[in-house]
C-alpha cells in the first residue's frame, strides 16, 4: 500500500529535471581505466539551469574554449531544441546558443551526436518523431548546421552512433522498443544498408549514451540503462569485441551510475582530453506537475499526429 501511495504522489506532484554537469580534470582523464576514479572523487560544476531538461550534452574543446552540445527541453512547448553552452577554459559560461538549420523538422530532438569525417564535423541529432535518421553539417561553427541527407527513413530509431571500424562505417541505433538496429556504409552519406547480426550482449540496454572512443586499438562504446520504470538510470562501458555481417559482440567494461553526484538518474555521458561532461537526473516537485505532465503528452500526441500525416 505504501509502494502504491509513493507512486501516486509521484505521479501527481513530481517530475523528472535534468541538468548537465562538468569537470575539469587536467588531463589526467585515461578512459576507461580511471573514468569511475574521476567521476566519483572530482565535483561536477552544475551548468546554468534555463531549461527544465537539459540533457545529452556532447562535448568539443576547440580554441581555449568548450563547446557542449545539448537538449533543451520545456513543458511550455514540449519540444526538444539543439542548443550549445560556450565555456571558457575555466568554464565559466559565456554565451548560450540556438543551433540554426533545424527548425524544419519541426519535431522533438535530442542526442546531438557528434562525429568528424574527413576532417569535416557532421551530426545526427536523435528525429524518431520523424521516423527518419538525418545528417547534418556544420558549416559555421557553433551555430550554423545545414541538412545533408537523410540516412534512413520510415523507421523510428533513437540516440544514433556511428562507428569506425575496419574501414567499414556502422550506425548503431534503437527501436522505440530499445532494439538494437544496426546499419553499415562505406562512407558516411551512404548508401546505408541494414545487416543483422548474430547478437552476443553483455546486457539488454543497447541504447547510445555518448561517443565511441579507440583507446589502444580497442574500440569502446556507451549504453544507457532504461526500464520500463526508470528511464536513464545509469550508463554502461562496453567495449566492441566483433562488429560484421554476421556477428555483434560486446564485453561490459563498467557501470556509471547516479551515485557520482547522488541524483537520481545520468544517461549521457561524454568527454575530451581536459573535461567530462554527463547529465544528472532528479524528481522536482511541482503542485502543477500532473498539470504539466498531461500538457506534455497532449502536445506530443498533436505533434506526432500531424507528421504522422506527411507518410499518409
Amino acid at each position: 500500500m505504501r509502494t502504491k501511495n509513493n507512486r501516486l504522489i509521484n505521479m501527481l506532484f513530481f517530475h523528472e529535471s535534468w541538468d548537465i554537469m562538468i569537470l575539469k580534470n587536467n588531463g589526467s582523464h585515461t578512459f576507461p581505466t580511471n573514468t569511475l576514479e574521476i567521476l566519483n572523487r572530482t565535483r561536477a560544476q552544475q551548468l546554468k539551469k534555463k531549461y527544465t531538461f537539459q540533457a545529452d550534452p556532447f562535448i568539443i574543446e576547440k580554441d581555449n574554449k568548450v563547446y557542449v552540445f545539448y537538449e533543451a527541453l520545456s513543458f511550455r512547448n514540449s519540444q526538444g531544441i539543439l542548443r550549445c553552452r560556450i565555456l571558457d577554459a575555466n568554464l565559466v559560461e559565456l554565451e548560450d546558443v540556438k543551433l540554426d538549420g533545424f527548425d524544419n523538422l519541426k519535431c522533438h530532438l535530442s542526442f546531438p551526436f557528434l562525429f568528424y569525417s574527413n576532417d569535416q564535423l557532421f551530426m545526427i541529432p536523435e528525429s524518431s518523431e520523424r521516423k527518419e535518421v538525418i545528417l547534418f553539417q556544420s558549416i559555421e561553427f557553433p551555430t550554423r548546421w545545414k541538412q545533408v541527407k537523410v540516412l534512413v527513413p520510415d523507421q523510428a530509431l533513437t540516440d544514433n552512433v556511428v562507428v569506425s571500424l575496419h574501414e567499414n562505417l556502422y550506425l548503431l541505433s534503437t527501436t522505440m522498443e530499445d532494439e538494437l538496429v544496426i546499419h553499415t556504409a562505406s562512407d558516411v552519406t551512404g548508401p546505408w544498408q541494414k545487416i543483422v547480426p548474430t547478437l552476443n550482449l553483455s546486457n539488454q540496454h543497447p541504447r547510445g549514451a555518448g561517443a565511441p572512443h579507440c583507446v589502444d586499438n580497442k574500440l569502446y562504446f556507451l549504453t544507457q540503462e532504461c526500464t520500463p520504470e526508470t528511464y536513464g538510470k545509469s550508463v554502461y562501458i562496453k567495449e566492441l569485441i566483433t562488429l560484421n555481417a554476421s556477428s555483434f559482440d560486446e564485453r561490459l567494461i563498467a557501470q556509471i551510475n547516479a551515485s557520482i553526484n547522488q541524483s537520481e538518474g545520468v544517461h549521457t555521458l561524454n568527454f575530451t582530453n581536459n573535461y567530462i561532461v554527463y547529465d544528472s537526473k532528479i524528481s522536482k516537485f511541482s503542485l502543477f506537475s500532473i498539470l504539466k505532465k498531461i500538457s506534455y503528452k497532449c502536445r506530443v500526441k498533436y505533434r506526432n499526429f500531424y507528421l504522422n500525416r506527411r507518410h499518409q
